[in-house]
């Protein structure tokens, strides 16, 4: 019985240990993204849509506060969170000390009723995206306004408009020749500047942006 005792409690022990380690690094992290600039690029990158054609769809874009920095201050919130939980069930295994091994199941009972709580919420909010993929869609269209009055002084909105006007052969946001001034740019073919992107564009960034948050929400959950 005595063996059993000492076996279970060095599983204990080693498990705990374990979530300790996971709540170092996600304290790291978040600290990490809170200090140094590039983590905000980094988490640009990992929440932007850019398909082969190299147009580019921003799910932070639309966020009242910097994606980066809410991440940052929830990854260690969480590490905090983790790191006690685990440091009182190893002092609890260690020490065989009920109250303290008590405490700890409260703790992990709570922690999982959170983590499924995030999860239904997950599932509840990727079926009721349209308030989300209106917003982004709303962004993409200024973002493809601005760039056709900005290409001729912008080499990234040149770069831009050029790919959409080449992917959806149309020419302009709404008005070509008046957008452009007359000078029409040689990615838009004759026979497509009177194609306004508006449209084109709106629709296929629409159901990107409907599929790119479906995704996100489902691997949340």
């Amino acid at each position: 019985m005595g063996q059993c005792v000492g076996c279970v409690k060095y599983i204990l022990f080693i498990f705990n240990f374990c979530l300790w380690l996971l709540g170092c690094a996600l304290f790291s992290v978040g600290i990490w993204m809170k200090v140094d600039d590039d983590a905000d690029r980094f988490v640009q990158r990992m929440t932007d849509l850019e398909d082969d054609k190299g147009y580019q769809i921003s799910y932070s874009a639309t966020e009242d506060k910097e994606l980066s920095v809410t991440l940052a201050y929830l990854l260690i919130v969480f590490g905090i969170i983790i790191i006690s939980v685990t440091f009182i069930g190893c002092c609890g295994a260690v020490r065989e000390n009920m109250c303290l091994l008590g405490a700890f199941a409260i703790c992990l009972f709570v922690l999982m009723v959170a983590l499924f709580s995030i999860g239904g919420w997950a599932f509840v909010k990727k079926d009721k995206l349209d308030t989300r993929t209106d917003e982004l869609k709303n962004q993409t269209d200024t973002n493809l306004e601005k760039g056709v009055h900005m290409y001729y002084g912008n080499d990234n909105a040149k770069q831009f408009i050029d790919n959409v006007q080449k992917r959806f052969r149309c020419c302009g946001y709404h008005d070509a020749k008046r957008e452009y001034k007359g000078h029409i740019p040689n990615t838009c073919e004759h026979i497509t500047v009177s194609r306004a992107c508006h449209y084109y564009y709106f629709w296929h960034v629409g159901k990107e942006i409907e599929k790119f948050l479906m995704k996100r929400y489902t691997i949340i959950a």
